[in-house]
């Protein structure tokens, strides 16, 4: 009968585990007490950005991991942080265009090749808003980011609806995950989505989105882009090439090594529909965007 009852409470134990597990918006919270919300405001949804705004946006070489820097006259938005081994690089980059300030980092999900170099950057420069996606994993590289914010005393705020803001002319708008569970890849499909709009060009960032996000990035409207970072490194997705047709790049920017490359079949959608592309293993990619047009150049390093 006592061992009868162990096995019982050990059962129930292991379910409760596993259902809590699957619960994304409550399960592995160590920023549970540096974390807010953020909703839409009716100010944010008519932003328009300037005609003579400009952008200059560098996409890192760091690998199969993603590390954008967005540059205008007086303001800095860092998008995703390379993995915790190239953060130490992606700092450097920033140091050498004299940045003390980041005025927004915007993590797309917690995938260690995405939010690995964040407490890094935390801890060494001045960030203002830290915006997130909802968390539904646990890691070293998530406990360090936690961390750090607790270390400056930081709060990160988990974008709950599509939301806007502006700053010298750009207008940025995050598009977060419209569900919290998915079939698989939870993580990934939990990918925030920003738009960035500068003059009468736009550039879209999609994360690692997996077919489930992809379907819904579909069916968003406005997402038409002049730039696409494309989705997960460039892995082919089955619905990959309705959403090409569908926002329509005209160069499409990809995060990729020599080691875990893009998949042929990713390269061969984007060429049937006359996609430049671009793969950061060739080394940094730096994108210019104002009224002129834009503006690809990619370093050799």
């Amino acid at each position: 009968m006592k061992k009868r009852l162990v096995a019982a409470l050990t059962l129930i134990a292991t379910i409760f585990t596993t259902s809590s597990c699957n619960n994304n918006s409550k399960v592995f919270q160590p920023g549970d007490d540096t974390a807010e919300e953020v909703y839409a405001d009716e100010a944010s949804k008519n932003l328009t950005p300037d005609p003579d705004s400009e952008i200059t946006i560098t996409a890192f070489k760091c690998g199969k991991a993603d590390a954008f820097l967005l540059r205008t006259a007086n303001h800095t938005v860092v998008i995703d942080t390379a993995t915790d081994k190239k953060g130490d690089n992606f700092l450097e980059l920033i140091d050498e265009q004299g940045i003390d300030t980041i005025d927004e980092m915007i993590i797309t999900h917690f995938d260690k090749d995405h939010v690995g170099g964040a407490d890094q950057i935390i801890r060494a420069k001045n960030v203002g808003k830290i915006y997130t996606t909802y968390l539904s994993k646990d890691s070293d590289d998530i406990t360090e980011y936690y961390s750090a914010l607790k270390e400056k005393g930081y709060k990160d705020l988990i974008v709950k609806d599509v939301f806007s803001f502006k700053e010298d002319g750009v207008v940025y708008t995050i598009y977060p995950p419209e569900a919290m569970n998915y079939k698989s890849s939870v993580s990934n499909n939990s990918s925030l989505a920003i738009k960035v709009q500068c003059a009468d060009k736009t550039m879209l960032f999609t994360g690692d989105a997996e077919e489930e996000r992809i379907n819904e990035l579909i069916s968003t409207d406005g997402l038409e882009c002049d730039v696409l970072k494309m989705p997960h490194h460039g892995r082919f997705k089955k619905n990959l090439d309705e959403f090409i047709k569908r926002v329509t790049p005209k160069y499409a920017i990809i995060t990729a090594s020599k080691k875990e490359h893009e998949d042929a079949e990713t390269v061969n959608i984007l060429d049937a529909e006359g996609v430049e592309t671009y793969i950061t293993r060739g080394g940094d990619i730096t994108i210019k965007m104002n009224a002129d047009g834009v503006t690809i150049e990619q370093s050799s390093k």
